[in-house]
């Protein structure tokens, strides 16, 4: 992901504080957002519409740590998406002649909080689609109700889940998960782009990897099989195992380290390895944003903390995709950003509310493509039909390419560099890996 605000220190304190110290409450459905459509199927302009279409309105379905139960702030995500529907219905004219509702869902970040939701969604509410899960784990049991519903084997039933925020590669088994369909770039993707850097960079250096010990740790693990590795850790994120994780990493002779762990624990790993003297080359994860990460290693989110956090991440390599609020502020499509997002009641610009719009974007783009008939079965075809589709906020060069037999939405990456002022510095051209 991308970074936050800007005017250099002092806005990017500010925006950190608002990104990763305020856990937004509530729903926040507002103008109308909370009314449920006519139950399906409703004949309207056009022919013949399915589930959460009516005259008036489409009705899409998502779940998040709404409350910030979960001490996620995913829920500055969710509330982007709904400020970017309501200017596309208030001055653009809708879609298809449309307003396009979110109804939002707190699922706790929890699986089961999750699938119960999404079946309210579903089954109560009779939501066209949903858009935007979170999380692998928490997302594998919805994702196995929303492609068989009834769960007798045969998928022609499901329900479009568009554009989750997972990039697990295990939702490009189509036959399995036939009506998902991912946006962020999925981690093997992430993991290639990050081992021909690699290759290309430090093919003379020893490499270690450091890995979590789940789905998105193993799609990392596949991903760095072209690069040479020398140390292999599958990580326990317990203080004392962390530790001696880290030490045998160094202790292998690893002169570059790939961190496939989520902020918390790669800080933990970057405090031990300054602890123990020990300074590779950091290679991270673009999970892992500058400055969620020099907030924890830092300590927190005011200036000497923040400094102190990019320091420590100063030369690390990442990745990224979208436009940055730091890099990009004054850019027309960041400054058009802003204005949506104060004037549609959105959250303050950050990472996570650049990600919640361009998602939007990929959203409505699809349901332009519906309006002879709006059904669930063609919401999810005209998604596969997207073809280099660029969001307004993505990085030159990057696109969403979709098929029935592809549905990797992101899978071009701008290897980046992070400064030591929290900047990014782009290496070369972005990768497209197919």
């Amino acid at each position: 992901m991308v970074i936050l605000d800007k005017c250099f220190y002092i806005s990017l304190i500010t925006v950190s504080i608002t990104l990763f110290a305020c856990a937004c409450g509530g729903s926040d459905n507002k103008q109308g957002e909370s009314s449920a459509p006519t139950a399906s199927p409703v004949a309207g302009r056009g022919g013949p519409h399915g589930p959460g279409v009516t005259e008036t309105d489409i009705v899409l379905g998502m779940t998040n740590d709404i409350s910030g139960s979960a001490g996620t702030p995913y829920s500055l995500i969710t509330r982007a998406i709904q400020s970017y529907f309501r200017k596309v219905s208030q001055e653009d004219g809708g879609v298809c002649g449309r307003r396009i509702l979110l109804l939002p869902e707190d699922d706790g970040y929890t699986p089961e909080g999750a699938l119960e939701k999404t079946k309210k969604l579903v089954e109560q509410d009779h939501v066209l689609g949903m858009i935007g899960a979170l999380g692998t784990p928490v997302h594998v049991p919805v994702a196995a109700y929303l492609n068989d519903p009834n769960g007798d084997g045969n998928t022609s039933d499901g329900i479009p889940d568009l554009f989750v925020s997972t990039g697990w590669s295990g939702w490009g088994d189509v036959d399995r998960y036939p009506w998902t369909i991912g946006y962020i770039p999925d981690y093997v993707t992430d993991a290639r782009v990050l081992a021909r850097y690699i290759n290309e960079h430090l093919k003379d250096k020893k490499i270690g990897i450091l890995a979590q010990k789940d789905q998105f740790g193993s799609d990392y693990l596949r991903g760095v099989q072209d690069a040479v590795i020398v140390s292999s850790q599958m990580v326990d994120p317990s203080p004392e195992t962390l530790k001696a994780q880290v030490l045998a990493t160094r202790d292998s002779g690893a002169d570059a380290v790939v961190l496939a762990l989520p902020p918390e624990v790669s800080a933990n790993v970057f405090k031990i390895a300054e602890a123990e003297g020990y300074t590779p080359k950091w290679l991270v994860s673009y999970v892992n944003s500058p400055s969620a990460l020099a907030r924890e290693i830092g300590g927190g989110a005011l200036a000497e903390q923040l400094l102190k956090g990019f320091e420590e991440l100063k030369g690390s390599i990442s990745t990224e995709y979208l436009l940055s609020a730091v890099d990009d502020a004054e850019v027309p499509a960041m400054l058009e950003h802003r204005r949506i997002m104060e004037t549609f009641n959105g959250p303050a610009v950050s990472t996570l509310s650049v990600y919640g719009q361009s998602l939007a974007e990929a959203v409505i783009e699809t349901l332009k493509r519906t309006c002879g008939s709006i059904t669930r079965d063609a919401v999810l075809h005209a998604a596969e039909s997207l073809q280099h589709f660029h969001s307004s906020l993505m990085l030159n060069g990057v696109e969403v390419t979709l098929g029935p037999k592809d549905h990797f939405a992101i899978q071009t990456l701008q290897p980046v560099e992070i400064q030591k002022d929290g900047t990014l510095k782009h290496l070369g051209d972005p990768v497209a890996v197919e």
